[in-house]
């Protein structure tokens, strides 16, 4: 398989102390891959640095061969990497719909096409579509912050913490929409402290320790 994601030697410090230590990770087209690990063991953080969210992170972020270490957030949205945050990922005041285009600000000649596709991967969105994310349950804004991070048409996603406060049933589409995404091509790293969940979705995963990659598991 192809290596869309790569990331070596990833090194994150603040005035407290190294946060990430030498972070190795690979995610390939058409994979799932988990982040696992205490809390605090760097996992959020991880895929922050690879966001372009975090100053002076060293290391090297790769997409598709394409060194982006140096670029800002936005530009690595644009060249394809989609961060969905666990909290603050919706914009409570906006309805429904508004959330979504907002996704779609990179192709703006897509917005209907992008809003569409979102409301055929969660048809509970489009029934929603006029009311403000304020309103919404915590799993269906959950919901709305994936279908959001979909509208920059990623080659890699994301996912912070995406099973938390999401009851069964939201949940089971939430994985099948990433089932999907997956056979479509786009690359999938997520952070979950539900290991059962981790180990039923991802192919492989990475044990994070005090900031470490401790262990890689081939899971399938």
């Amino acid at each position: 398989m192809n290596e869309v994601l790569e990331v070596n030697d990833l090194v994150l410090e603040s005035h407290a102390g190294r946060i990430l230590d030498l972070v190795d990770i690979t995610v390939c087209e058409d994979e799932i891959v988990a982040l696992v690990g205490e809390n605090g063991s760097g996992k959020t953080m991880t895929l922050r640095s690879i966001a372009g969210l975090e100053p002076g992170v060293e290391g090297r972020v790769a997409l598709l061969g394409t060194d982006v270490s140096g670029l800002a957030a936005d530009r690595r949205v644009r060249m394809g990497i989609s961060y969905c945050p666990s909290e603050s990922n919706v914009f409570p005041k906006m309805s429904v719909e508004e959330n979504l285009a907002t996704g779609k600000h990179l192709f703006p000649d897509r917005v209907r096409e992008g809003i569409n596709r979102g409301y055929e991967y969660f048809p509970s969105l489009e029934r929603l579509q006029r009311q403000r994310a304020s309103s919404l349950s915590g799993g269906e804004q959950q919901t709305l912050a994936l279908a959001r991070a979909m509208m920059t048409e990623p080659t890699v996603l994301l996912l912070d913490e995406f099973s938390l406060g999401l009851a069964e049933n939201s949940l089971t589409r939430f994985v099948e929409a990433l089932r999907r995404l997956s056979e479509e091509g786009v690359a999938v790293l997520f952070v979950d402290q539900n290991l059962r969940l981790a180990a039923d979705l991802s192919s492989r995963d990475y044990y994070m320790y005090d900031g470490r990659v401790v262990e890689e598991n081939v899971l399938r």
